[in-house]
């Protein structure tokens, strides 16, 4: 796959300056930030979200909730990173988590990091959701498939996405929660975050319409573009002539 190769040739240039690690990280944090919470209805802009996460500068006129998911979602970053540093396994325990530090102190603040015991929808879905006490056991299959799942790591982190939305176990949340497994679990088999922009919401979307209908191909093309998309920005900051160079370490390759 092209993702490996340019992973393989991302690998080649390690270890990086702490320094630009830590360039990197805040930059993909902060539009991951920013993106995920845009794709849910928040209005902060890009310099809006940085600005209150630098400075703790709020705007006139936008929601507080707005200011209030930005901070949560970079709460749930910092645990993301503590959960990669540990390399602790996917479990129900770290998925409520996420979910109950995004809720904290919102107006769904009484539901965080619980499963919900009464039946929803999804606004603009066809699919409906599984009643509530099909959730425990519909989420311990998940977790167990995905474990025993010995496929390729970026497609078996892209089914487990979009089964978990198609069971939308929170009452708030799934979405920004989700998209946190997501990138906690790409991060760990060393993939950078792969940031599904909110312009592109309607193809995400579809994408997972199409995974419930048993088509996977989609949402797996989405978070592989985006992995890929991750992996030519950060060689892009480490080495502006890494398209030249790429395609003679594999030539080079070949020919060995």
């Amino acid at each position: 796959m092209y993702v490996d190769q340019l992973k393989k040739f991302l690998d080649s240039h390690r270890p990086l300056s702490e320094i630009t690690v830590r360039s990197l990280f805040n930059d993909f944090a902060l539009r991951y930030n920013h993106e995920s919470n845009r794709i849910e209805g928040n209005n902060l802009t890009l310099v809006e979200t940085r600005v209150f996460l630098e400075q703790g500068v709020t705007v006139k006129g936008k929601p507080f909730k707005d200011f209030l998911d930005v901070n949560n979602h970079r709460l749930a970053i910092d645990y993301m990173m503590d959960l990669i540093d540990k390399k602790e396994p996917l479990s129900e325990g770290y998925i409520k988590k996420f979910n109950a530090i995004l809720l904290k102190s919102t107006k769904d603040d009484q539901y965080a990091g619980v499963y919900r015991h009464i039946p929803i929808t999804i606004a603009g879905s066809p699919h409906t959701p599984p009643q509530p006490y099909l959730i425990v056991p519909k989420m311990e299959e998940l977790i167990n498939s995905y474990h025993t799942d010995i496929g390729h790591p970026i497609e078996k982190i892209a089914k487990f996405h979009a089964k978990f939305e198609a069971i939308h176990p929170f009452i708030e949340g799934n979405g920004r929660t989700g998209r946190l497994i997501m990138n906690t679990e790409l991060m760990k088999h060393g993939y950078p975050m792969a940031i599904i922009k909110s312009d592109e919401q309607d193809t995400y979307y579809e994408a997972l319409i199409a995974a419930d209908n048993g088509d996977y191909s989609l949402i797996i093309n989405l978070i592989t573009e985006e992995v890929e998309n991750s992996i030519k920005q950060t060689l892009s900051v480490i080495d502006p002539e890494w398209p030249i160079k790429f395609e003679h370490y594999f030539s080079n390759e070949k020919e060995r």
